[in-house]
């Protein structure tokens, strides 16, 4: 799957060379422990835990991986100072080659990322492997299933595996993990919730956008290809009765800006992109489009009221607990299968609504709009 993208995506070509194991050597003799999360959620997630490390385990060095292009951009960001480089696809003679010249003493995997030709490599050099913020799905269940079929040790090749919820703990036992490997340790991800300074950064926010006093804003964030045109027709519902409803949508992928801003002419309204404000601000019918990264955890604190993508298209949703912890309304749609236990959570205290589909989204934006 990771080759096909590389082959279609220009996104997913970045970082070739280190891909393929041709990451610079590590200098000196620190005892290293290599941290790998996929992208951006991960990347952020495993904040408080390198911290823990280094107050802990001062003497090692911690080095970075990721997936996409968008989590090692973020991952250098946040980990100033930390080398930051490309997991390696694979092949044998990839994860060999990453592996002799990081040479780590430790691999920490973050949630589900089981690769047979690393983990044997890692094995072979007798590298203990951990898995944390484990989680697994019931339709990845049904892969791992038919996987041990074939390459029934992959899975044994981890020596620990810290899961989110006791659910993600029996289908792990359930693909023939050893109960002695397996620990409810809960999801790593409300760790990293900041809920302090709302209203400062509501106010910076309003003003860098160019929002007033008064202005009722719809945020949508980390939306995906086919989720745009449901908000925007929420949107829209809302505008109808209250000229100063305004909106931002922040897809998830950067790339996909242009697309999301045809979306919104097509809908009848302006877009104008972040990096254009506060100079080119409009009034209510003029769509914000965050075409910046890093933004969207902290921006959330401007909304009345948020919709979480990547949920009302099958893709498994994205972070609710950012806006959750900022005290704002927020509705997903239903294919949340990647925060389970989260949905859980938030929908039990009321933090959170699941939508069926576009028009539920749309009743739900117009009812909390009246309820403000």
């Amino acid at each position: 799957m990771v080759l096909f993208k590389m082959l279609t995506s220009r996104r997913w070509r970045a970082g070739l060379r280190e891909r393929l194991g041709g990451v610079a050597p590590r200098e000196g003799t620190r005892p290293c422990l290599w941290i790998h999360g996929v992208s951006v959620g991960e990347v952020l997630a495993a904040r408080t835990l390198v911290a823990r490390i280094r107050e802990e385990m001062p003497g090692w060095e911690i080095v970075l991986s990721t997936t996409t292009r968008t989590g090692n951009e973020v991952a250098r960001r946040t980990f100033p100072g930390t080398r930051v480089f490309y997991y390696p696809l694979d092949f044998s003679f990839s994860t060999e080659r990453v592996l002799g010249r990081i040479r780590p003493d430790g691999v920490v995997l973050l949630e589900l990322e089981i690769w047979p030709n690393f983990l044997l490599s890692t094995s072979r050099r007798g590298i203990p492997v951990f898995l944390v913020n484990g989680r697994i799905t019931e339709r990845s269940l049904r892969g791992y299933r038919v996987l041990q079929k074939f390459i029934p040790e992959p899975m044994d090749r981890i020596h620990l595996y810290c899961v989110q919820t006791p659910s993600y703990r029996d289908r792990f036992l359930a693909v023939g993990v050893p109960p002695e490997r397996v620990f409810v340790t809960g999801t790593m991800k409300f760790d990293t919730v900041e809920t302090e300074g709302v209203e400062g950064l509501r106010g910076r926010f309003a003003a860098a956008l160019g929002f007033l006093p008064g202005d009722w804003v719809l945020v949508a964030g980390s939306t995906h290809d086919g989720e745009e045109e449901a908000v925007l027709a929420a949107y829209l519902a809302v505008l109808g009765r209250d000229p100063r409803a305004r909106l931002v949508l922040a897809p998830r992928h950067p790339e996909r800006v242009a697309a999301v801003e045809a979306a919104v002419r097509q809908a009848g309204l302006v877009p104008v992109r972040r990096t254009l404000l506060p100079d080119a601000a409009g009034d209510g019918g003029t769509v914000v489009i965050l075409d910046t990264m890093g933004e969207l955890g902290p921006l959330y604190a401007v909304a009345d009221c948020v919709f979480v993508g990547g949920s009302l298209v099958p893709h498994g949703g994205q972070n609710m607990m950012e806006p959750a912890g900022k005290a704002r309304p927020v509705l997903t749609g239903p294919h949340t299968w990647n925060f389970e236990e989260v949905v859980e959570v938030l929908a039990a205290s009321g933090g959170l609504e699941v939508v069926a589909d576009a028009g539920a989204l749309r009743d739900a934006v117009l009812r909390l709009h009246g309820d403000r």
